[in-house]
């Protein structure tokens, strides 16, 4: 199955916010249960465009949305050479390399933008994403102990970061291959 992978525009609000939902009901990817508003989700996407944070979707040959990936750049300027990443897959279509293509997608937005390095949480328990994110060159920074407490069960956050540096630059995107544009 091929995917298109590309920037994801307002219009497609309603469809992220579904997304997003559907992978909170699973209740073991994302941080947060809560559900947002549908406006909320459009304003999300809004602020992205309007400061400059990609917002990247994964679109089936179908023209659904299946994925998606963000960063939010570091607002101070200590912390501006830095993004936090978010990225969400539906369930249906893990395991195809998608995650993948929508993180190198990521990877080269922020090297365009100058970024330096990019960081984000994920569960301990969510080994597959640990091992993507490994995969392609994030290092375990720490250890957030008990972070989450959710239906009375903890849950450990790990801290993870890549540094943009030229021998990452060589691993990830060879002669501008693997940069996860267009289809497959």
């Amino acid at each position: 199955m091929g995917y298109e992978i590309c920037p994801l525009p307002p219009e497609d609000a309603d469809a992220l916010h579904a997304l997003v939902n559907e992978i909170k009901d699973e209740e073991k990817y994302l941080f947060f249960s809560l559900r947002f508003p549908r406006e909320g989700t459009l304003k999300y996407i809004e602020s992205h465009i309007a400061t400059g944070n990609p917002m990247i979707g994964a679109y089936a040959e179908s023209g659904e949305l299946v994925g998606w990936i963000d960063f939010n750049i570091g607002a101070f300027e200590e912390i501006s050479h830095t993004a936090t990443v978010g990225m969400g897959v539906s369930k249906s279509h893990r395991g195809k390399g998608l995650g993948e293509r929508l993180l190198l997608a990521c990877v080269a937005s922020a090297r365009r933008l100058g970024l330096e390095k990019l960081e984000l949480e994920v569960f301990a328990t969510n080994a597959a994403a640990r091992g993507l994110y490994r995969k392609l060159g994030f290092v375990e920074e720490g250890c957030l102990r008990k972070k989450r407490k959710f239906r009375g069960r903890y849950e450990d956050i790990i801290c993870m970061g890549l540094f943009l540096d030229r021998a990452t630059r060589s691993s990830l995107d060879p002669a501008g291959k693997r940069a996860g544009k267009g289809r497959e």
